[in-house]
């Protein structure tokens, strides 16, 4: 698999039967492998950081979406902590939130939709 033979609704870890934790951190880069070596490369990071992220500040189980969408790659990362909205940190700090500074600078958007249940963080890497 990889993001131009993404499935237009997407595809996401728990139906690629990718077992966590490394594995899905692999199966991310193997999505973006077909892009130009910057974009596969932030694509990557920003995907690596925002699960990351979800394992260190949020509850189980997580789920990661990869899709394309009007000509960039998208990720989506699912957890169950609708309460614990991520925190864009400081430049030079230990505080928490600092990882998505690195999303922030990576990617073309990012953002997060909560539901009642549940959270998703995302973020989209132009791939055209």
């Amino acid at each position: 698999m990889n993001a131009t033979g993404l499935p237009d609704d997407g595809l996401d870890s728990a139906q690629a039967e990718v077992p966590p934790p490394v594995d899905v951190a692999r199966w991310v880069r193997e999505a973006a492998d077909d892009l130009p070596g910057k974009t596969a490369r932030d694509f990557a990071l920003v995907a690596e950081e925002l699960i990351a992220n979800a394992r260190r500040h949020a509850e189980g189980p997580h789920l990661v979406r990869l899709r394309r969408e009007d000509g960039a790659l998208r990720v989506e990362v699912q957890d169950r902590s609708p309460s614990r909205l991520p925190v864009l940190g400081r430049p030079g700090t230990s505080n928490p939130g600092t990882g998505l500074l690195l999303v922030n600078r990576l990617s073309s958007h990012w953002g997060f939709h909560c539901h009642d249940q549940h959270k998703v963080v995302w973020a989209e890497v132009w791939a055209a």
